[in-house]
């Protein structure tokens, strides 16, 4: 038996990585899910769950230490950013003291993601193609910035704070802090952007999946895999200066020359996780099949789309008082009621 944690199971990304889990049918996998928060869904989709501390809490590794010891879990996902840094910090010592191995990218990638400023910088200093990028200080004395322009805070999620902006006049009304923004020049249009998937395992390289997308609130909710050889090489040329570990996720667009730009970085498991796994390739179960030493190898149905929608979860009170009350809880395995019937 694998015994797997993901964190963040009330999160678009936790749930997506717990789907993908469920989808892998040839494993003996058991699935332990934990989150802050009793009623978050994704919990009840898991075989064991967990109450936890908040990552930035002091003891927030003590308390995964107790699931740890308690499950001997083989493999930790973390579902949400803010553990990312903290995770690559303390991988060799939780799998040191635990045998578990923390399915995380490298301290530096991390940082290099989570800071657009960066990710910027590391693409120039690599030669790969990348949108020019100046900090809004310096964008805001320059009379020749080619406008129109996307302006976002340095460090950022979900396209918060994220405007385009189309002259000084705008630009010098932006609301963010000066300090804390960066300035990008416009690539393409929203017809040409793609997120794209690859994973690294023990220094091998997955193939990329790109897909075509459209944007809510930003997250992806329409999304169509396309083949593209320039998308794919450059994709693999960045993933492997960053040393990827794990899944990291990429967002680019094309500009009218055709050239990729990536404009930002997740170093983990992406939200479009599930849309890849059931386009035919399962991020989730390449890491632990190569890792294990099974092959695995992506059969993608080029012909397919993917449109999200949203569902519900029914379950007994019973369960999240108990949850809540104890911290700890096996969820009963039910039914979810769907838009296209039960089970689906």
């Amino acid at each position: 038996m694998i015994t797997v944690l993901v964190t963040g199971a009330g999160g678009g990304v936790g749930q997506g990585i717990i789907k993908s889990l469920r989808l892998i049918s040839d494993l003996p996998l058991r699935i332990i899910g934990a989150d802050m928060a009793a009623q978050s869904a994704g919990l009840y989709a898991c075989d064991k769950v967990y109450l936890v501390e908040g990552c930035r809490s002091p003891t927030y590794l003590d308390s995964l230490a107790r699931i740890f010891e308690a499950e001997k879990v083989d493999y930790y996902i973390p579902g949400t950013d803010i553990e990312l840094a903290l995770c690559a910090r303390h991988r060799d010592e939780i799998a040191r003291d635990f045998g578990t191995r923390v399915v995380v990218n490298p301290l530096e990638a991390v940082l290099i993601a989570d800071d657009k400023a960066r990710t910027a910088a590391f693409l120039a200093e690599n030669d790969l193609p990348y949108p020019k990028t100046w900090p809004m200080t310096e964008a805001l004395t320059l009379d020749d910035l080619p406008y129109p322009v996307i302006a976002k805070p340095a460090v950022g999620f979900r396209s918060i704070g994220v405007e385009k902006v189309g002259s000084a006049q705008e630009l010098a009304a932006y609301p963010g802090d000066p300090e804390l923004t960066i300035v990008q020049e416009l690539i393409g249009d929203d017809t040409r952007e793609f997120t794209c998937t690859i994973v690294g395992v023990n220094g091998h390289l997955s193939p990329v999946l790109a897909l075509r997308r459209t944007l809510r609130s930003g997250d992806t909710y329409r999304a169509f895999p396309e083949r593209n050889a320039d998308v794919e090489a450059y994709v693999t040329a960045i993933a492997g200066k960053l040393g990827v570990e794990g899944a990291c996720n990429f967002q680019l667009r094309l500009g009218s020359d055709g050239v990729p730009k990536v404009f930002e970085i997740n170093a983990r498991f992406s939200g479009t996780t599930p849309f890849c796994s059931q386009l035919g390739f399962n991020p989730v179960e390449f890491y632990i099949k190569h890792d294990q030493g099974i092959g695995y190898s992506p059969e993608i149905a080029w012909d397919r789309a993917v449109l999200r929608y949203w569902s519900e979860l029914v379950l007994p009170r019973a369960a999240l008082d108990q949850l809540q009350s104890t911290g700890e809880l096996a969820p009963e395995p039910g039914a979810q009621f769907s838009l296209y019937g039960a089970g689906s």
